[in-house]
């Protein structure tokens, strides 16, 4: 069996922020792993992402699109797979005081898994059934390497304007735990993650966030090329953000997504692309809404 069967170790955690978007940030403070491809050793590759949101207050609104390019990787140890995330953010926002941009590194993350459990069982009945688990725990790392620093000292200043930043100014802690269910062709991940955040060099702190993601996957292949289709569920709980150690009122919510993919790969070379379409959600008192989000990515396994 690989070192990895295909593993989906989704830390989706999703920033929100009091007034940008104006209200809401999920830019900056946004992580994801999403669908790993298939490999012995390792894996190389790149990473595009887009997301977007708009927030009508009656008095305000904004348009904020998010652009998240970044290099990413994995290696196995024996039972120890490692990643890091390197990501470049550029972020566009439009609101009822005009244009604005952002662009720049964004917070580096590193994450370390170690393989509780590897079993493999079968052929259960006349029929071939082979049930393969797995399960991964672990944790990680995002340091606070992108830019984050605001005017506070701008009589215009509001607190949203921490989300119109690349990086959040705070090494965060992460916690995940994952299980992969294979039953011939057919696969079932669950996942688990808890991001604890910690406060910027300016005193803003995002709230913690705790994600849980189950999708179902099927694969086949076409001469050398293996597909495989998934669908699924996500959702993601934001805790309340705080500047100067004060709450920010209604910067708590959560999000439920439907989810569908398509990995591909031929020999070392991957392809995959993630979609997402809330379902329900509340982000800042039902003011902000998340759009789609979509995610393209090539990889190289090594």
């Amino acid at each position: 069996m690989k070192k990895s069967l295909l593993i989906f170790v989704f830390c989706a955690l999703t920033g929100l922020s009091a007034r940008a978007c104006p209200f809401c940030g999920c830019g900056n403070s946004n992580f994801q792993i999403g669908l790993v491809p298939n490999f012995n050793k390792g894996f190389v590759g790149v990473r595009y992402t887009y997301s977007s949101f708009k927030t009508d207050s009656g008095s305000q609104f904004s348009r904020d699109r998010f652009h998240v390019t970044e290099l990413w990787g994995g290696y196995n140890f024996g039972k120890v797979q490692v990643m890091a995330f390197v990501p470049y953010v550029v972020i566009d926002k439009l609101g009822d005081d005009g244009p604005r941009q952002a662009r720049g590194l964004g917070d580096i993350t590193v994450l370390g898994l170690y393989e509780v459990l590897n079993t493999s069982s079968g052929p259960l009945t006349d029929r071939a059934i082979i049930v393969r688990n797995q399960l991964w725990a672990g944790g990680g790392i995002k340091l606070g390497t992108g830019q984050s620093t605001v005017d506070v000292s701008d009589p215009a200043f509001t607190v949203g304007e921490f989300s119109g930043t690349p990086g959040t100014g705070s090494t965060d802690v992460l916690f995940n735990i994952n299980h992969t269910l294979l039953v011939n062709k057919h696969g079932l991940v669950t996942n688990l993650a808890y991001r604890l955040n910690t406060a910027s060099g300016q005193n803003y702190r995002y709230g913690n966030r705790f994600y849980a993601n189950s999708a179902y996957f099927y694969g086949w292949k076409v001469g050398k090329l293996d597909i495989r289709p998934t669908a699924g569920l996500n959702f993601v709980v934001n805790g309340r953000n705080s500047f100067e150690d004060q709450p920010i009122a209604d910067s708590n919510g959560y999000v439920l997504n439907g989810t569908v993919g398509l990995n591909l790969q031929t020999g070392k070379v991957g392809l995959l692309v993630n979609g997402f379409r809330p379902l329900s959600q509340s982000l800042f008192n039902g003011l902000t809404k998340l759009n789609d989000r979509v995610s393209v990515a090539l990889t190289l396994s090594i």
